[in-house]
């Protein structure tokens, strides 16, 4: 109850009040599960703003578990906390084998789109997650030449229709590092999104489900999502691994050509990245491969982008506020790539950069490593 987590909680920061910081929810929380004061509507509002970035976990000298503690409270009282149709079916989809990608097939044909964008203030789905990659990905790819091993890539509930050219890019890379590269029909969501929204018996069956479905013959269970990983890395059994990390340990050992890159790049890396998986300068290891490569970094580097899993559909305008501050901290007129290793924030940051850059990218860290990949057999 020191308040030092303050200054570093994003809805402090943008509310400017007690009951919208880590400290003010705790008490909230206290107060409620000892009767002091009622479950209604403006207390579970102020408590489920909270975006799970965990910045007041990495700052606070007791230690106290911010996250278990947020997600418990959501799990008791998830029947009362508000969610629009749109958070409700996104959960009941992700739950589903391939119930996002299929969602996304549907949604992004022209009519159905447009008829979506139309009612997305009502609906609440972001236009951004209307559009399906067009890339439509093999289960297979070989290795270049005699392969040295195999790898499996861990899709989620979404990667193959909204980050099908991430996973075919790291495909790519790793057939040239001379891994076959197998990406498995039957998975499931993490669960994350569902640990997070009052559904932690859900969540549980989830990773269970994806202990089943991944257990095989790889080398390596690779994830892209930081988010992702949190939540696969507790399924001690099977070999998961996040693909920075071991296309970085590969690149050590067996060297690939890439080609100087001649424009700044510009790094937002996720809260998941830096305060779940706390994984330090990954992105600036795995991106010091390419030559005479200039990041441009955020001047609020631990700021979280709003995204919060489901949070940007579950409070839109709170999102938008907190990625405007975001954005605003890079110069992004000198770049047109910006990276994000997590698709939660880069699908909620391709909402809005082109207010600041209409030319900019947004790739994952991975994918630019493939474009500056010199290939020996071109």
């Amino acid at each position: 109850m020191c308040g030092m987590c303050l200054p570093h909680c994003p809805t402090y920061q943008l509310y400017q009040t007690e009951t919208e910081s880590p400290r003010g929810r705790i008490a909230l929380i206290q107060a409620i599960e000892n009767g002091r004061i009622k479950a209604d509507s403006d207390a579970l509002l102020h408590i489920d703003h909270c975006l799970g970035c965990l910045n007041c976990e990495t700052i606070c000298p007791s230690k106290v578990p911010y996250g278990d503690i947020i997600d418990d409270f959501r799990q008791q009282h998830s029947h009362s906390l508000p969610r629009p149709l749109a958070s409700h079916q996104i959960l009941k989809l992700a739950a589903t084998p391939g119930g996002l990608d299929k969602m996304s097939r549907i949604a992004s044909k022209p009519l159905i789109k447009q008829l979506l964008k139309s009612t997305a203030a009502v609906t609440r789905i972001p236009g951004h997650l209307l559009d399906a990659d067009s890339l439509k990905l093999d289960s297979f790819y070989p290795a270049v030449n005699t392969p040295r091993g195999c790898v499996s890539l861990f899709t989620g509930c979404s990667a193959r229709q909204n980050d099908a050219a991430t996973l075919y890019n790291a495909s790519q890379l790793l057939n040239h590092l001379g891994f076959d590269v197998s990406i498995p029909e039957q998975q499931n969501c993490c669960g994350a999104i569902h640990q997070h929204n009052g559904q932690q018996v859900l969540a549980q069956q989830l990773l269970a489900d994806n202990q089943a479905s991944l257990e095989h013959d790889s080398e390596a269970i690779l994830y892209f999502s930081p988010a992702c990983g949190a939540s696969l890395e507790s399924l001690h059994s099977l070999p998961v691994r996040d693909i920075r990390s071991f296309i970085h340990e590969q690149l050590l050992s067996t060297p690939l050509n890439f080609s100087p890159c001649d424009a700044p790049i510009a790094l937002h890396e996720s809260c998941s990245h830096r305060n779940r998986l706390k994984s330090e300068d990954l992105n600036l290891r795995l991106l010091g491969h390419i030559p005479e490569l200039k990041i441009i970094s955020s001047n609020l580097p631990t700021l979280c982008c709003g995204a919060g899993g489901l949070q940007a559909i579950n409070y839109p305008d709170q999102a938008q506020a907190i990625l405007k501050a975001k954005l605003e901290s890079f110069d992004l007129t000198q770049s047109k790539v910006l990276l994000s290793d997590n698709i939660g924030c880069s699908l909620h940051i391709k909402s809005s950069i082109s207010a600041y850059n209409p030319d900019i990218e947004v790739l994952h860290p991975v994918s630019l490593l493939a474009r500056q990949l010199i290939a020996l057999d071109n």
